[in-house]
């Protein structure tokens, strides 16, 4: 047990070692420049000013097989006319041509949940194995309120996701969007944003941004 427990914190402190010496820069271009919030890119087109920011490089760390990387949406509309913007409507381009769609909020969560009875729960304690999961359970049911791991609902990958549905006049959105991607393995990254979910002609919006490491 005092093997395993070795060997997931090494693996813990290498994958978040590896997510903190990258720094995402944003690239301003022509149309897409600086934004209101540092670290994120602002695009106007026909009223419809749209910003973006890479929100997590690793939105679970303890899965370093299923990278998952979160970039968040402000989608503000100035006109008189609703819009929609679905989030199935944006790609991701890594600098060696990847491309990466989005991923639903219930498939990040069943990422994100998975295996979580084998690994190390905040704080400090833990189960290794499953029998010692249910061994300990009958235990601590009464007895403690310890925000175990292996019991934790991430129920915020729910409620910061970017909305569904139409942005009515005058109104703004904003969330986040998932990507099944490790950004810390390419030299950069180009967010496109498409009319609709079928990718049909070009994007409309593209917010490119530099990885250093």
């Amino acid at each position: 047990m005092k093997l395993v427990a070795r060997m997931l914190l090494i693996a813990v402190a290498t994958v978040s070692c590896m997510a903190c010496s990258a720094k995402i820069v944003p690239v301003p271009t022509a149309t897409a420049l600086p934004g209101p919030v540092e670290g994120s890119l602002s695009e106007m087109r026909d009223g419809i000013a749209v910003t973006v920011k890479i929100d997590q490089l690793s939105v679970q760390p303890y899965q370093p097989v299923d990278n998952l990387a979160s970039i968040h949406i402000a989608i503000d509309n100035r006109t008189d006319r609703k819009i929609e913007v679905a989030p199935g409507a944006f790609v991701l381009r890594d600098g060696e041509n990847n491309q990466y769609l989005t991923v639903s909020p219930e498939r990040v969560r069943e990422i994100v949940s998975k295996d979580t009875v084998y690994l190390i729960p905040y704080p400090y304690v833990g189960y290794y194995y499953l029998e010692d999961q249910r061994q300990d359970s009958f235990h601590q049911t009464m007895t403690s309120s310890l925000p175990f791991y292996a019991e934790y609902h991430p129920q915020n990958i729910f409620t910061r996701a970017l909305p569904s549905g139409p942005v009515l006049p005058h109104s703004k959105v904003s969330g986040v969007i998932y990507f099944l991607a490790d950004l810390t393995r390419t030299d950069h990254v180009e967010l496109l944003l498409y009319p609709d979910p079928r990718f049909e002609g070009e994007p409309r919006y593209r917010f490119p941004f530099r990885v250093e490491k």
